[in-house]
């Protein structure tokens, strides 16, 4: 079945559930989608599935929206030969139990730039075998800006591996021969 056919087939509920699933951005689901043929690119509109969050001050669920903003121009993985850029709906709630406003983190947004972290990770991987530029003309994004954004990419990634404790050291020295042996020494 031609795209053509399979696209006027779906109601329009069934597509955006379609795209939804294909993007996979946890707790999101797309609200409209558009193709711009002449750039080659996909527009996703996605707003948060469940309008509800937790607010970190006192740790109760708020559903008051108190300001609704769209992050534009954030570019995510390209599904085939055309590339993705997402508008992601933002809210702000009132808690109405301590009377904080907040604003609930969306996980796969990378912080300080417009790019999701599945598409940072992916060139992080293509840069450290190849470079910036060419990550960045696959990519179609801006060679200063993919390079400014894998820097905090990577900062951030190591972070994380700093903030992880050690894990508990069970034995030292201990080789598998000696293991073997059974000479007494060792008690398993």
């Amino acid at each position: 079945m031609s795209g053509r056919l399979l696209r006027s087939a779906m109601t329009s509920t069934d597509a955006l559930d379609f795209w939804t699933n294909l993007l996979h951005l946890p707790g999101f689901v797309v609200v409209s989608v558009r193709e711009d043929a002449p750039h080659g690119r996909y527009h996703f509109t996605v707003a948060p599935q469940h309008p509800i969050g937790v607010c970190p001050q006192c740790g109760k669920l708020g559903d008051t929206v108190k300001q609704r903003r769209n992050r534009d121009g954030i570019w995510d993985l390209p599904i085939g030969p055309h590339a993705v850029e997402l508008t992601v709906r933002v809210e702000q709630y009132s808690c109405e139990t301590c009377g904080q406003s907040f604003t609930p983190p969306t996980d796969f947004l990378a912080g300080g730039s417009h790019a999701t972290e599945r598409l940072l990770e992916r060139a992080a991987g293509l840069i450290r075998h190849s470079d910036v530029a060419n990550a960045a003309r696959f990519y179609g994004i801006p060679e200063k800006s993919l390079e400014r954004w894998y820097y905090e990419y990577v900062e951030r990634l190591q972070r994380r591996a700093e903030a992880i404790p050690a894990g508990v050291i069970r034995r030292i020295g201990i080789d598998e021969l000696s293991l073997k042996k059974s000479t007494g020494s060792l008690s398993p």
